[in-house]
This record gives C-alpha cells, sequence and structure tokens, in this order.
C-alpha cells in the first residue's frame, strides 16, 4: 500500500470513529457520560468527545488494555477515579477473542438504579464490534498481547532420539502471564508480570521456558521502554539446587541486555527447606547473573529469615495460609503484619496470594501489602482506584 494509500486509510478510520463515538454517546446518554474516548488494539487515541487527553489517563487506559489481554473473555470492566468519578471500559474483540478497540466513557459515580446496563452494554458491544470489522485486516486479525508477545519461540530442548543440532520444533505452548494486581499506592499502571507454571516442573523445562522469556523480552525491545516491565518465572526445587542452572542461562541473559531487574527468579519453599546453603548460593548467582529474586510461600515458621540479607532479593510472596486466615486468625494477622514491617525496613515489596473478596482485599492494603499476585476466582478482580483504594472489578460481560 502507497503512503497516499496508508494517510486514506487512516483518514477514512478516523472519520469512522467519530461516527461510532457520536453513536456510543447516544447509548451511553442515560450514564451521564461527561467523557467518551476510543482507543485502537494498541492504545492509540482514535477519537475523544472534548478537551484533551493527558498522559494520566493513558496510563489507565494501558492499564485496563493489559488486564484485557490477559483474560481473553473480558469485554466490560470499570474503576473508580477521583473527584467523583468512574470509568466505564468496552473492549471489542475479533472472531478469534483477541482485544481489537476500546472505549472509554467518564461518568459520575453515582449511578442511576433504573438504568439498564445489560441492554446498554449489549448495544455498545455491538456497535463496537461493526467498527471494528473494518479495521485493516479485520475481521480475525488477531492483536499482540500486550504482556507477552503472541509468536512462539522455538524450544532450546533437545530430544534424546535426534542429533544435537535439531532443535524441538515450535509446538510448544506459548508462555502464559498474568500481572500482579496493584493493592497500594497509586501511580500509573503495574508492570509486573508472573508467568503462568507448567503443570510439571523439571530443570529442563525450566531452562526452556527461561530461555525463550529471555528471548521474547528481548525481540519485544523492552530494554529501551521508558518503563520497563518485571517478568518473574517460577522455578523448581530442582533448578534451585543445581549448581549450573544459572550458568547454562547465562549466555543468552547476556546476549540479551535486558535492562536491570526485568527478568526475576522465584523460588518455592521447599528449596530452603530441603537445602539452605543451595538456595543462599543459587540467590547469590542470581545476583551476578542481574536477575532478581522472588520468595514464594513465605512465612515467618519457615526457615527463611536470613534469605533477605540478599541484595538479589525483591519480592516476597506470602503464603496463602496466611493471607486466607489474616481476617480471622490472630496468629495469621502478626505473621503478616511482621513480614510487611520487615519487608518495608529491608526495601522489598510484598505480594498477597488467594485473595478472594474485596474485603481481604481492602485489609490486605491497610496492612502495607502492595500486591496480588492474579484475580481472584469467582468474578472478583483485585485492582485500584487512582488513589490507591482498593476495590472489586465486577466480572466482564
Amino acid at each position: 500500500m502507497s503512503d497516499t494509500q496508508t494517510a486514506s486509510a487512516a483518514a477514512e478510520r478516523r472519520d469512522a470513529a467519530g461516527l461510532l463515538g457520536r453513536r456510543l454517546l447516544q447509548l451511553l446518554a442515560p450514564l451521564r457520560v461527561r467523557r467518551l474516548t476510543l482507543h485502537d488494539a494498541q492504545g492509540e487515541l482514535l477519537w475523544l468527545s472534548q478537551g484533551e487527553f493527558g498522559a494520566a489517563e493513558q496510563r489507565y487506559i494501558q492499564d485496563t488494555q493489559d488486564a484485557f489481554g490477559l483474560d481473553g473473555s473480558t469485554q466490560h470492566m470499570e474503576r473508580d477515579l477521583e473527584h467523583g468519578r468512574r470509568a466505564l471500559f468496552f473492549c471489542a474483540r475479533t472472531p478469534l477473542g483477541k482485544r481489537s478497540d476500546l472505549a472509554c466513557a467518564i461518568i459520575s459515580s453515582r449511578r442511576r438504579a433504573d438504568v439498564d446496563m445489560e441492554g446498554i452494554k449489549s448495544r455498545v458491544f455491538a456497535a463496537m464490534g461493526r467498527f471494528s470489522s473494518t479495521a485493516p485486516g479485520a475481521p480475525g486479525a488477531p492483536a499482540a498481547d500486550t504482556a507477552l508477545p503472541a509468536f512462539r519461540v522455538r524450544s532450546s530442548q533437545r530430544t534424546a532420539n535426534k542429533p544435537e543440532s535439531a532443535p524441538v520444533r515450535a509446538d510448544d505452548a506459548p508462555l502464559r502471564s498474568r500481572a500482579y494486581s496493584r493493592l497500594l499506592r497509586s501511580g500509573g499502571t503495574t508492570r509486573r508480570y508472573e508467568i503462568a507454571r507448567d503443570d510439571s516442573e523439571s530443570l529442563s523445562q525450566d531452562l526452556d521456558r527461561a530461555n525463550r522469556l529471555i528471548q521474547l523480552l528481548q525481540k519485544r525491545g523492552t530494554r529501551d521502554a521508558p518503563a520497563p516491565a518485571s517478568f518473574t518465572l517460577p522455578v523448581c526445587v530442582a533448578s534451585v539446587l543445581a549448581p549450573d542452572f544459572l550458568a547454562q542461562l547465562a549466555p543468552t541473559i547476556e546476549k540479551a541486555g535486558l535492562a536491570d531487574d526485568m527478568l526475576g527468579l522465584c523460588i518455592p519453599a521447599a528449596a530452603w527447606e530441603q537445602d539452605f546453603a543451595a538456595t543462599q548460593r543459587f540467590i547469590e548467582q542470581c545476583g551476578q547473573h542481574r536477575c532478581f529474586v522472588a520468595l514464594d510461600d513465605f512465612n515467618l515458621t519457615r526457615p527463611g529469615f536470613a534469605l533477605l540479607r540478599s541484595s538479589a532479593l525483591r519480592c516476597l510472596k506470602l503464603d496463602a495460609a496466611l493471607t486466607a486466615n489474616a481476617l480471622d486468625d490472630k496468629f495469621a494477622h502478626a505473621n503478616v503484619a511482621a513480614i510487611v514491617k520487615a519487608a518495608r525496613v529491608l526495601g522489598l515489596y510484598c505480594v498477597a496470594k488467594g485473595v478472594k473478596t474485596p474485603a481481604a482485599a481492602r485489609w490486605m492494603a491497610s496492612a502495607g501489602i502492595e500486591f496480588a499476585d492474579r484475580p481472584s476466582r469467582g468474578g472478583i478482580a483485585v485492582a485500584t482506584t487512582r488513589n490507591g483504594r482498593a476495590l472489586a472489578l465486577a466480572k466482564g460481560s
């Protein structure tokens, strides 16, 4: 396509976005919309109803896109803003489930009880779906996920019955990730991700996943981003206790040239319980290779407190048994409070596991825990307002 054709297509797209925006304002009129913006799959602004679009708005658009990218079934989210406002996000998806265009409506936080929200949503999605089908490459053109690219990297593993130079074909499932949800503090998007665990775990699988993740980050060009994301990869006990795990990863890490604190390894509690000295050596090697460390299932009843001395350590993932019982059990409550206080003194951040209710999220935030490790089940996802309060996002339609 020539430059003239490209410019013409872009102009037509903007004109169509204007028509869609005005149509959505009509559909959303019962909600008393203060402002409406439309964005493409990459978050770029296509149209706004009035005023100027600022950097702060761009940050929470990006944050919401991350959430839509991590949950392929969600099309609608809400979040509280300051000054009595509420943001509604509507995500159009391709027939393959990839997110396409995004609409953000800023409304008053006080919604009338008689508003037919389900009817409004269905009409909004229908209008956005027609608009998305006119986008270049539609229908069905997959959009790249925000957290990780939607392409595969060949496995570095070798098969036993093949020559050493023949790599395993790229039939592996792509790496899956989830973003940590912010519980405490304001100030923009959450750029901390964790790679999902495999069903089976071994040293060779950890090496394969780590090499693939490093290559993915290198291809994304994250090193030059203004605010690089960090990715934590859980590893198994065998990888932690192996003397040469980091040595095998070192060439890939050095070649990628990743920024500091971009790549982290999450150590299971069983590793330091089984061999404390070997775990300490592993953490030291992580620091030498510019990888940060997270300690999984951390609990003061386990013999891991001395590991907090390491300069490579960044994160404590609290034992889910603590966070699940902290509201009702005084011992668990005291354990969590002590860990959070120690983490603050040492400059570490804490992640709560298994947060299942808004009440639990509020308690974790009040205790000083900064993140939750995943959206919880049952339609409740932990998120944040821009002034740092924890809240629950309604389940997407």
